[in-house]
């Protein structure tokens, strides 16, 4: 048999610090906010810096109850995915199976037997968070950073503004805010969800937003998924989302993430281009470096918070520590 040798070709890009454009973001006409900066010019955090121990400390103390919420769906193929990714896929590489019908016949380890299993998916394929290298326009993202810095290929990633960057972060006071409940139970398909309508979910709910707040809205767009299929011919457009008012309310906020019960928190198709895939990922991740996360599961809290009217909670929310990712698929646990 011939040898067969491979080479590895590595390349070495070097990336200058980020610069920032005079005119903050003005190439973009739906955009006039930005937090380039605010956090100095190596940043790659963005938003998760609000989120200070004090601010931790404070969210701990809503522990009350001890009672807690998974906030995700299961990880199978039976949940809803943005189109063109594929769905989680499960499977077994050594069963019980296998040893009761002798196709191994030997256990690894003496008279012991296992059991081991796989899953593939895209890490943005159930309830996650979009890292602020996920989404940007023109050829910077967040802070400054250049598009380059997001190699392609089996061995690439962001080498910038990846996820692992807040592996210990997105951790702290989660607020739910029930738009469904809010607009009487029923939110019409591709409903564009106002600054007001978040403002006034709020008074009705008599919560207030905090500095470094996770900002979770119920939009019952992903439970309509599980409870009607005969939805899911018109599922992904139009839906349910924010427009592009509630930027500004994000922006003076200074909340940390925003998350919702759809399937990418904004409305589909958008009111600013209807050309442009999610524009609004734009300014929440690239401009605010505000994270996003995206088909979260929220009925059991949302009866849980409508019945003591607390919709304050601790939230522990952090991602997969997975260096150079643009997502991470997460299990979020509310503790009221």
């Amino acid at each position: 048999m011939k040898n067969v040798v491979i080479f590895l070709a590595v390349t070495f890009i070097f990336f200058p610090k980020p610069h920032y454009a005079q005119q903050s973001l003005a190439q973009y006409p739906h955009s006039e906010v930005s937090n380039w900066g605010k956090w100095g010019p190596e940043d790659q955090k963005g938003a998760a810096n609000y989120i200070t121990p004090d601010v931790i400390i404070e969210a701990a103390q809503l522990i009350k109850k001890g009672k807690t919420f998974s906030l995700a769906i299961p990880i199978d193929k039976n949940g809803p995915v943005w189109p063109g990714r594929l769905k989680p896929h499960h499977t077994m590489d050594i069963a019980g199976a296998d040893y009761a019908t002798e196709i191994n016949t030997e256990p690894f380890l003496g008279k012991m037997k296992y059991a081991d299993d796989y899953l593939y998916m895209a890490l943005q394929g159930s309830t996650q968070w979009d890292a602020l290298s996920h989404g940007w326009y023109d050829d910077q993202l967040y802070n400054g950073y250049s598009e380059k810095s997001i190699v392609s290929g089996a061995f690439g990633g962001a080498t910038k503004l990846g996820i692992e960057n807040v592996k210990e972060s997105l951790i702290g006071r989660g607020v739910l805010i029930d738009v469904l409940a809010y607009k009487g139970g029923n939110l019409s398909s591709g409903y564009g969800i106002t600054r007001e309508d978040i403002e006034g979910a709020l008074k009705q709910q008599g919560t207030e937003v905090k500095k470094g707040d996770i900002v979770i809205l119920r939009t019952g767009v992903v439970p309509m998924w599980y409870n009607d299929p005969s939805s899911r011919d018109n599922y992904f457009n139009p839906q349910t989302g924010i427009v592009k008012d509630v930027i500004g309310w994000v922006k003076e906020n200074e909340i940390s993430a925003i998350a919702a019960d759809n399937i990418g928190v904004e409305r589909t198709p958008n009111e600013i281009d209807p050309k442009t895939v999610s524009p609004l990922h734009g300014n929440i991740l690239r401009d605010l470096g505000v994270y996003i996360g995206e088909i979260w599961w929220l009925e059991e809290l949302a009866e849980d918070c409508a019945e003591d009217g607390v919709y304050e909670f601790f939230l522990a929310s952090q991602p997969l520590n997975i260096p150079g990712a643009v997502g991470s698929p997460i299990n979020p646990i509310a503790i009221k």
